[in-house]
């Protein structure tokens, strides 16, 4: 998921993940085995972030990188093309103001 080949991932890497999502309470070991199981919170949690991720993150970024004048605005916007425009208006600032887009 973070763009390195499968191969790179190995049991030490697992293991740091294991801990990390063990200590932010998303996972508990199931007895004595090496298994774990989802709790139901990191479950939603995990899913939430996500589709953050896909659905939401993943366009902002896209859109950023776009100029204003092919930036196509719907003829009827609805509420959500309004909220998704000032997300991406606000975020094409913020990466401005950070540096990070131009």
């Amino acid at each position: 998921m973070n763009g390195h080949a499968e191969a790179d991932y190995g049991p030490r890497r697992a293991a740091y993940d294991l801990k990390k999502l063990r200590g932010k309470g998303l996972v508990r070991k199931i007895g004595t085995s090496r298994r774990y199981a989802a709790e139901p919170d990191g479950l939603r949690a995990m899913t939430a972030l996500v589709v953050l991720r896909e659905k939401v993150i993943k366009p902002l970024l896209a859109a950023s990188q776009q100029s204003e004048e092919s930036h196509a605005k719907p003829n009827h916007p609805t509420p959500v093309d309004q909220h998704y425009e000032h997300l991406r208006v606000g975020m094409r600032d913020l990466f401005t103001a950070l540096g990070v887009a131009a």
